[in-house]
């Protein structure tokens, strides 16, 4: 852009650095196309994928890879691929899900699928990167951005990519300082849909500015004890199988019973479905439509603090407690 002079003063924020920067770092608009240019490097014949996840990978994948054969993979009770030994020419996309997995299980999926592994971090934006694996990482399930995306590895080619510009996108980000977030659900929602069509671009001056301005620290600690205290109140009803205590994107809650979710929204607290798709494809486990239909995701960011945490904690036993009784007869 030529250098401008005079006229109105810009949005300022401060001037710091991106948590992830330098040669081995590709700053892109969306995790489902750091997958995409991962795969470009890659030039893998075919990517594994497990059932369990959503749908706008594989989309992305058939729009702009479409030379790639896609197959799939099942997950065991610790959320780990089976049965999965990728050829010469293929590889492996492994989701970390919810960043909860210990760092030697890490470390053993990097040695199992040595070269042909993709690491999802997507839902784990401070998992450290690994040697000899590509990881990709979002920055929207972490930060206040309407874009945002990494792909990493040593020595990882930079590629011409197009520009993206997200201003017109991301008025939903203003409304929601002054009305709240569900005030611009829709405008939010727009942009998600924008995100699934418009192909891979460079990640966005405006989001990398608001990147460097984040207090990195700050997040990291918020959501570490925010998470830990839902854990403590919530931990021995929880049935989701890998727990540490993590800057997670939320905190994953796994019950048997039916309706905690549309309890829990009908209630102001708004829990997404992860993954639908999964829930209504035959070739999925029980295990991973048992995941997709039950799991509630439990908002845990920097937005909140310990009292926020057990107003949720709270709420999550006072519904399990009458959904108790009401199968008792009690109510």
């Amino acid at each position: 852009m030529k250098q401008e002079y005079g006229g109105y003063l810009p949005l300022e924020l401060p001037k710091g650095k991106a948590y992830y920067q330098g040669n081995d770092v590709v700053a892109l608009n969306a995790g489902r196309y750091a997958i995409v240019y991962a795969l470009r490097e890659a030039g893998w014949k075919t990517l594994y994928l497990p059932y369990w996840i959503c749908g706008t990978v594989e989309d992305a994948i058939c729009e702009h890879v479409p030379g790639v054969r896609i197959r799939y993979y099942h997950v065991d009770g610790h959320l780990l691929p089976i049965s999965v030994s990728p050829a010469e020419d293929e590889g492996i996309l492994w989701v970390n899900y919810f960043g909860l997995q210990p760092e030697p299980v890490i470390d053993e999926i990097v040695r199992r699928f040595h070269g042909r592994l993709i690491i999802d971090n997507t839902q784990s934006f401070f998992t450290a990167p690994r040697r000899d694996a590509w990881q990709v990482y979002s920055c929207r399930k972490f930060f206040g951005v309407s874009d945002g995306s990494y792909v990493i590895r040593e020595n990882i080619a930079h590629h011409t990519v197009p520009a993206n510009f997200s201003s017109i996108y991301s008025i939903h980000l203003l409304h929601s300082l002054e009305y709240g977030t569900n005030y611009s659900y829709p405008l939010n929602k727009e942009n998600e849909e924008r995100l699934g069509v418009c192909g891979p671009g460079a990640m966005s001056l405006l989001t990398s500015t608001i990147l460097g301005a984040a207090d990195y620290a700050h997040v990291k600690d918020r959501r570490t004890q925010n998470f830990a205290a839902l854990h403590r109140l919530l931990g021995a009803y929880n049935r989701f199988p890998v727990f540490r205590a993590m800057p997670a994107m939320s905190y994953p809650f796994l019950w048997d019973g039916e309706g905690l979710r549309e309890l829990l929204i009908g209630r102001k607290v708004y829990v997404p479905k992860l993954w639908e798709e999964t829930s209504q494809n035959p070739d999925s486990s029980p295990w991973e439509r048992f995941l997709s239909e039950h799991l509630c995701v439990l908002p845990i960011d920097q937005r909140y603090d310990e009292h926020d945490m057990n107003a949720i904690g709270n709420l999550v036993l006072k519904l399990l407690d009458e959904s108790r009784s009401l199968k008792r007869g009690y109510l």
